[in-house]
C-alpha cells in the first residue's frame, strides 16, 4: 500500500536524523583516535628534535650538560616581564643573577622579590643580623643570588654602597655565613687652577669639579679673607683634591689636601690639610697654626651666601624695609648643620617665621640662631651640650622662606652682630713633635700647586668686584 504524503515525510527525516547521528559518531571516533595517536607521537617527535638541537647548541657553545642552552637571540625571554625572568632565573641550576632592593618596606620582602624561598631568607637574615642594619637598607641597593648545580642557595651578597658590600655563603655543614667585605679605593691626588669670574663655584664646575668644593675655600680661609667683601673678578685659585675609583671608574672626590688663593685684595694665601697625632684632621697655614678658631663662621657647607648682614635690608616677601640679623646660606634641603662653637642648647623647635630653630647658648656671652632647618637631630633638646662641629639639624625651608637655606644669627649679649666680621680668631699652633712631618707633606703639596700645567695667571690692577650672587633665596 502506497504510504501517504505525510508518513512518507515522516520516514525521510528520520533516515536524515540517524544518518546524521551515525556521521557524527564516526567523525567523533576519529577525531578520538587522532588525539589519541597522532598527536602525541607528532609532539615527542618535535619535542626530540627540539632535544637534538638545544643538545648541538650546547656542545657547540660548550654549556655543561643538563643546562638550558642561553638563547641566542633573546627567544622567548624577551617577551617575559622582570618577575618571571626572575623566577625562571630561580629554578635554574647555577644560577647567578642580580635585582634591586626596590621599595618593599622590608628585607625579608626584598628577599623575597629576589627569588628566594621563605626558609632562605630566615637563613640569610639569620646570618647578616649582627652586620646589616636592616633599617637603612635602601631601594637602590643591589642584591646578588647564586644557586648550585641543585638550584639551591649557594652564595648571597648585599651591596648597600660601591665600596663594601656583605656576603652570605654556605659553609660545608649546610648553615649560612657573612662576611664584611671592603673594596679597595684607588686615591690619586689631582691639581687644578682657574681664574675667579663669576665665583669660586662657578670657576671649579668650569674645571670639571663639584662646585661644593667651594665650601672648603671659604672654610679654610675664613679667619683671612672676607670672599663677600674681598673676591675680585681675575683672582686665582689652585686645589689639590682626591680623585677616588673602585675597580677604575670613578666615585667621587675625596679628601681635599692643598688650597692657595691669590686675589687682588688678598694676596697668596694657602691651607694644607694634616691629621696631627690622634687630633682631628684640619687646614694649617705654612708654619703649622690652625686657620680656625674657637668659632665656625660657616656651620655648614653651603652653594653661595644668598643674604648677609643687613639692618635696612628690602624684605623680599613682606615687601618693606625690615633687618636682616644674619646671614642666609644656600644649601640643598638635608645639607648638614653644626654647632659654631661648644654651647649648650637654649631652645629647639617651631619657632613662626623661623620654623625650626635651634639657639645655642655660648661663652663669652654669644649665642648663634640656626633658622629653616628641615628638620632637628633628633636628642637636641634644651639643655643639651654640644661639641663644636656636632650635627644639629639639617638645611630646611620651613617658616618664612622662599627656598632653602641655613640663616645663621649671632647674638652678642643682647644685640645681634654680624658673624662675618665677628668670628674666628687665631688658631691653636701644631705641637712640635708633629711639624717636622708635617713641614714635609707640606713641600710635597706646595710642589703640586705650583706644578699645574696652564694656571692662569692674577690679573693686577682690575680690581673689579665679583658679580652680586645675593638676595635669591633669603627668609
Amino acid at each position: 500500500m502506497a504510504l501517504l504524503p505525510d508518513e512518507l515525510r515522516a520516514r525521510r527525516t528520520r533516515r536524515i536524523i540517524v544518518g546524521a547521528l551515525m556521521g557524527t559518531a564516526l567523525l567523533g571516533a576519529l577525531l578520538f583516535w587522532i588525539a589519541r595517536s597522532v598527536i602525541p607521537q607528532t609532539w615527542n617527535w618535535m619535542e626530540d628534535a627540539l632535544g637534538r638541537q638545544d643538545a648541538k647548541l650546547a656542545a657547540d657553545l660548550g654549556v655543561p650538560e643538563g643546562l638550558a642552552p642561553p638563547e641566542a637571540d633573546g627567544g622567548v625571554e624577551e617577551e617575559l616581564t622582570e618577575e618571571q625572568k626572575l623566577a625562571l632565573s630561580r629554578s635554574r641550576p647555577n644560577a647567578r643573577y642580580e635585582t634591586l632592593f626596590g621599595g618593599v618596606p622590608s628585607f625579608r620582602g626584598a628577599l623575597l622579590n629576589a627569588g628566594l624561598e621563605a626558609e632562605e631568607c630566615a637563613a640569610v637574615e639569620e646570618a647578616l643580623q649582627h652586620i646589616v642594619d636592616f633599617r637603612r637598607c635602601r631601594p637602590e641597593h643591589k642584591l646578588i643570588v647564586e644557586r648550585d648545580e641543585n638550584a639551591e642557595l649557594k652564595h648571597f651578597e648585599y651591596h648597600p654602597s660601591a665600596t663594601e658590600f656583605v656576603e652570605v655563603f654556605r659553609g660545608e655543614d649546610g648553615s649560612f655565613r657573612a662576611e664584611q667585605i671592603r673594596i679597595k679605593v684607588e686615591r690619586t691626588p689631582i691639581a687644578r687652577a682657574a681664574s675667579v669670574e663669576t665665583s669660586i663655584g662657578d670657576g671649579l664646575v668650569g674645571l670639571g669639579l663639584p662646585a661644593g668644593l667651594a665650601t672648603f675655600f671659604v672654610e679654610a680661609f675664613e679667619g683671612r679673607i672676607n670672599f663677600a667683601l674681598q673676591a675680585r673678578k681675575g683672582d686665582v685659585f689652585r686645589i689639590v683634591v682626591d680623585e677616588e675609583q673602585v675597580d677604575g671608574e670613578f666615585l667621587r672626590y675625596g679628601r681635599v689636601h692643598a688650597l692657595e688663593y691669590d686675589g687682588q685684595r688678598t694676596g697668596k694665601v694657602q691651607a694644607f690639610y694634616y691629621e696631627a697625632g690622634n687630633a682631628p684632621g684640619q687646614f694649617y697655614d705654612d708654619t703649622g697654626r690652625a686657620m680656625q678658631g674657637g668659632w665656625l663662621r660657616t656651620p655648614l657647607r653651603y652653594d653661595r651666601l644668598s643674604s648677609r648682614f643687613n639692618p635696612r635690608r628690602f624684605h623680599p616677601i613682606l615687601k618693606r624695609t625690615m633687618p636682616h640679623l644674619g646671614v642666609d646660606y644656600a644649601a640643598a634641603t638635608g645639607t648638614p648643620v653644626w654647632a659654631a662653637a661648644d654651647g649648650r642648647v637654649k631652645f629647639a623647635g617651631r619657632k613662626g617665621p623661623n620654623g625650626n630653630l635651634v639657639i645655642i647658648r655660648h661663652g663669652g656671652g654669644f649665642e648663634t640662631a640656626y633658622a629653616h632647618l628641615h628638620r632637628i637631630r633628633g636628642g637636641i633638646r634644651p639643655g643639651k651640650f654640644v661639641k663644636q662641629r656636632e650635627l644639629i639639624g639639617f638645611v630646611g625651608s620651613t617658616g618664612r622662606s622662599t627656598g632653602p637655606h641655613l640663616h645663621f644669627g649671632l647674638k652678642k649679649y643682647t644685640r645681634f652682630v654680624d658673624p662675618l666680621t665677628e668670628l674666628n680668631g687665631p688658631g691653636q699652633r701644631m705641637a712640635a713633635r708633629d711639624l717636622s712631618s708635617y713641614k714635609n707633606t707640606v713641600a710635597d703639596w706646595r710642589t703640586q700647586l705650583s706644578s699645574i700645567d696652564n694656571a692662569p695667571k692674577l690679573v693686577a690692577g682690575a680690581d673689579e668686584p665679583l658679580v652680586q650672587q645675593v638676595d635669591e633665596i633669603m627668609d
